[in-house]
């Protein structure tokens, strides 16, 4: 199914039908989709019909939405990676070797990711493994800093979410957040770090997130400004 936009661009409509849903709802996925959320028997006319009520909605969205990007556009634009605490410039060279695998030079400024095929999916899967060690070692290190423990931690490729924790104590990461500014990064572990001990959004939450992160405030409207667009990246 898809939707004719104002300007003539033909976007796709994904259809989640949902048993417990009562409404209509129609949002923007993270490939610039329209997403439509519907009971369970809601049929594909309905949906067009409901679309068309809100073509002027849908059509102001869509020429707000912001770009997708490849991984490798994106780095071409922002040759930048965040790791302990640290921002590393970038650069792809071809290798060689049969195996994909990055180090680093200039000293330890600049990350060289190093891929005998240099495509798309192979430098994704470079880059997440990098994320894996990178965030690895940051969340340790905050941990570590505030007595803290976990269970596990994985870094994933999330939908629209930078993080969470469980309650049996695993925390989840996005590995796009290796393409934060440092001071970002570390908001958004140190509130996944916050949810050890407090698992709601309560006052108390809050108030240990103030102590870990004084500047939270800020960093969380800088995270709002940009999260839009950063999870547009590398969607395959």
């Amino acid at each position: 199914m898809d939707f004719l936009s104002a300007n003539g661009q033909i976007v796709p409509v994904e259809i989640r039908r949902r048993k417990n849903t009562r409404h209509l709802r129609l949002t923007l996925g993270h490939k610039n989709q329209i997403v439509a959320s519907v009971p369970w028997h809601t049929s594909e006319r309905t949906v067009g019909k409901f679309m068309e009520k809100q073509k002027f909605w849908l059509d102001a969205q869509l020429s707000k939405a912001p770009p997708i990007y490849t991984l490798s556009e994106w780095l071409n634009l922002h040759p930048l990676i965040t790791a302990s605490g640290d921002v590393f410039e970038v650069r792809i060279e071809a290798t060689e070797l049969c195996q994909a695998s990055y180090t680093f030079d200039q000293g330890g400024a600049m990350l060289v990711l190093r891929l005998p095929e240099v495509d798309e999916a192979s430098l994704v899967k470079l880059l997440r493994r990098f994320a894996k060690d990178a965030l690895t070692c940051r969340v340790a290190y905050h941990a570590k800093r505030f007595g803290l423990s976990y269970r596990e931690l994985s870094v994933r490729d999330q939908s629209s979410r930078w993080g969470s924790c469980s309650a049996r104590r695993a925390i989840s990461l996005n590995w796009r957040l290796v393409l934060l500014r440092p001071e970002l990064q570390d908001y958004i572990i140190l509130h996944e770090l916050a949810h050890l001990s407090e698992m709601n959004h309560g006052k108390d939450f809050w108030m240990l997130l103030d102590q870990y992160d004084p500047d939270r405030i800020t960093h969380e409207a800088a995270i709002d400004k940009i999260s839009a667009e950063l999870m547009r990246i590398a969607r395959l």
